[in-house]
């Protein structure tokens, strides 16, 4: 009898992220918006890593909302503790290992950074085609694929 949409009394939005004005001047800035993304979200110890399509990598807390600011609807957006412009596309997720929190993007570049409520870039890499997947860790090695590459990388002196 075609689609029928019933409300789940049981469910409700607990937060969503479209924008937050971290500067407070009234307005938002590229940098103070979610974009695009197709990558998964990473979170450890309710830290909230998701990349999107305009390069930006977002570091929200999970379960804290923001009170001070209101979305269009009313509700709350998420505690936004940092944004880090990557300047190309991110197509995959973020992986978080080791207290780090490793991202590739568009320009073959993999960030490696704190996993942290403090923006802390460890290392930049660039891989000389770009980085379209997750990186992977097993056994104390970070496995990523570029365009045409596949690598396995290892701290070194193990």
């Amino acid at each position: 009898e075609g689609d029928k949409i019933e409300q789940n009394p049981n469910s409700a939005v607990v937060w969503h992220y479209t924008k937050v004005d971290s500067d407070g001047n009234g307005k938002f800035s590229f940098e103070e918006t979610m974009h695009r993304t197709i990558g998964t979200a990473a979170i450890k110890n309710d830290l909230m890593f998701i990349s999107d399509f305009s390069g930006l990598f977002h570091c929200l807390d999970a379960k804290k909302i923001d009170e001070k600011t209101t979305n269009e609807d009313g509700t709350h957006p998420p505690v936004v503790y940092w944004k880090y412009d990557m300047f190309a596309a991110a197509w995959g997720s973020p992986l978080i290992v080791d207290g780090k929190v490793y991202i590739g993007d568009e320009d073959g570049d993999v960030d490696v950074l704190k996993a942290g409520k403090t923006l802390e870039v460890l290392h930049e890499t660039n891989l000389g085609s770009a980085v379209y997947t997750t990186p992977v860790a097993r056994d104390g090695i970070i496995y990523i694929a570029s365009r045409n590459t596949l690598f396995a990388i290892e701290a070194a002196g193990k």
